[in-house]
């Protein structure tokens, strides 16, 4: 696996982020789940807080590491399925607009009927003043 030459300092910084965010919350976990000065430390609690607290931390950062590292520009230039989403668009928009320009000599369009002579009916060819009785209405 090829690594870049600064890998190692990409690494270290979060790192000690999380180590420091661990250290703390093992401390204040140790201090606060206690419950006074009379009891023991609670150790077993503050030793799943710093791991948590660690384990968190390393995600947010390695995820925000990788969000913020910019693509190539060639991943965006390949042929197949992975070509580029503009000239994709650019085709799918040609193709629309070539499709729409036949079919306008005679075929209907979206809203326009396509017999003139049933302007006001509806499926079952009722007229705009016949009223709808609901299923249960007698039929004549």
């Amino acid at each position: 696996m090829a690594q870049r030459k600064g890998s190692r300092a990409d690494v270290k910084g979060p790192l000690i982020l999380s180590t420091v965010m661990a250290v703390v919350a093992f401390a204040a976990v140790a201090i606060f789940a206690t419950g006074g000065t009379d009891n023991a430390l609670r150790l077993d609690l503050a030793l799943i807080a710093a791991g948590i607290a660690f384990i968190a931390t390393v995600v947010v950062s390695a995820t925000l590491m990788i969000v913020e590292r910019p693509n190539d520009p060639s991943l965006g230039q390949g042929t197949g399925v992975n070509r580029s989403s503009a000239r994709l668009y650019a085709e799918a928009r040609a193709r629309r607009q070539r499709e729409a320009a036949a079919r306008r000599d005679g075929e209907a369009e979206f809203g326009r009927r396509v017999r003139p002579d049933t302007e006001g009916e509806d499926l079952l060819g009722r007229g705009p003043g016949t009223p709808d009785d609901g299923p249960a209405a007698p039929r004549s």
